[in-house]
């Protein structure tokens, strides 16, 4: 706390998870990020926040399996 608005890092994350056909779902996500570490992070290659989202998928398919 108390780093003021250069050093904070604003993140929302929305997710849909709806049942489709043939007993498959459906994942919708949306992400808003907003402040200077964010300008930087979405630049980063490799990009930790997509790595980070296709791993909650991976574990969502792997956990869907058991």
């Amino acid at each position: 706390m108390g780093g003021g608005g250069c050093t904070r890092l604003g993140v929302h994350h929305a997710r849909l998870i709806e049942e489709v056909s043939s007993g498959r779902v459906r994942i919708l996500t949306q992400e808003t990020q907003k402040g200077k570490h964010s300008a930087a992070l979405a630049k980063a290659k490799p990009n930790p926040m997509i790595n980070g989202h296709q791993d909650w998928l991976d574990g969502l398919v792997c956990g869907g399996r058991v």
